[in-house]
């Protein structure tokens, strides 16, 4: 007979360590995957565009990440007291689309908030009753402030995985997100800024200019009128030494609201310098293009309430309209003649429209 004990306590050793190799060796694959997943995503959101492609990009890369949860984006909307969902992934429970920041543990803490068992955890009032797993809600935070969060659910039922496994992940996505969307942010309030006319919150003339002739290059591909017309307001110095330039500022504001408000979504509205204003109207004919300026000339007189208890001298405008092809053939031409146009409606007594004649 032999004593086999030594060598089976070596083999149950040798197991063991086999075993702990193993893991470690899964557990570096793992970690080698999400690095991968990180870098990638990272690179495609450095190349969007919008906060809308990064919301989607966020949405495609999550299930590659926490393939046993849901999961989505909530963002903190332009006033600031509202976060609002975002495209989101997965099958889950309905949850609230929008909440106030009070209603979510992790914003009022001011770090992750987890929930293993929704019978015993502290649970948010953004969070859907039906939830039967738990979830975890991560603030993203962008020059110290929290302008999203990240919300992740289980959805395998019987999942045994710890949400604090997956915390450390989740905290770098969500890093790595809010830094694009920062980033993204900044960068179209920059390009607003360039483009944007800062009193009227209309486009500027240097927008204008470029637009103007990429637009004549587009309908004349596609064989369709481009209608322009130049409005201007009337008697508008007068305003200004009668209400003070405050007055007028605020005239030349809400003359900008209107027009937002009454173009179509394809159209281009511009301050082009003073109280001058052009709207490019791709696709329109002159009748088309007459039609719409008659309906702004008449809404515009309904301004002349601007201060409450106060009556102000009424509003007019008049408009000048000019037609591609028929008027112009670049934007110079074109801007030329709704110019003419409107020197014509300012002499017939102004308040009306005038078109340029083919």
């Amino acid at each position: 007979f032999r004593d086999i004990a030594t060598r089976k306590q070596w083999e149950e050793d040798l197991q063991k360590a086999n075993t702990h190799l193993q893991v470690l060796v899964s557990e570096s694959e793992e970690r080698n995957r999400h690095m991968t997943l990180l870098h990638e995503m990272s690179d495609v959101l450095q190349a969007c565009q919008s906060s809308e492609e990064a919301y989607n990009t966020t949405a495609h890369f999550g299930p590659r990440f926490f393939p046993d949860f849901a999961g989505g984006l909530y963002m903190l909307n332009n006033s600031k007291n509202l976060f609002e969902k975002v495209p989101d992934w997965g099958e889950a429970p309905p949850a609230e689309q929008v909440f106030v920041p009070d209603e979510c543990w992790a914003l009022r803490l001011g770090r992750e908030h987890l929930v293993d068992d929704i019978t015993t955890g502290l649970l948010c009032r953004h969070v859907s009753p039906a939830t039967s797993q738990g979830y975890l809600c991560l603030p993203m935070m962008a020059q110290g402030e929290a302008i999203g969060i990240l919300h992740l659910r289980r959805i395998t039922p019987g999942n045994e995985i710890v949400l604090e496994t997956v915390a450390q992940l989740a905290a770098t996505m969500g890093e790595g997100v809010a830094l694009a969307l920062a980033n993204l942010k900044l960068r179209e309030t920059l390009r607003s800024q360039a483009i944007r006319d800062d009193l009227t919150g209309l486009f500027n003339r240097r927008y204008m200019e470029e637009t103007l002739e990429r637009e004549l290059h587009r309908v004349s591909r596609l064989g369709i009128p481009l209608g322009l017309a130049m409005l201007d307001l009337d008697h508008f110095k007068k305003y200004n030494d009668t209400y003070g330039h405050h007055a007028g500022d605020e005239l030349l504001r809400t003359l900008g609201q209107l027009i937002s408000s009454q173009i179509r979504e394809d159209d281009i509205a511009c301050r082009y310098g003073g109280e001058e204003f052009i709207i490019i109207m791709p696709g329109a004919s002159q009748e088309v293009t007459l039609e719409r300026t008659e309906l702004m000339r008449r809404g515009v007189k309904k301004i002349h309430a601007l201060r409450p208890n106060q009556f102000l001298h009424p509003i007019t405008i008049s408009i000048g309209l000019a037609i591609f092809p028929d008027n112009g053939a670049t934007g110079s031409a074109l801007i030329q003649a709704a110019d003419v146009a409107l020197y014509q409606a300012k002499k017939g007594g102004r308040d009306r429209v005038v078109a340029v004649a083919a």
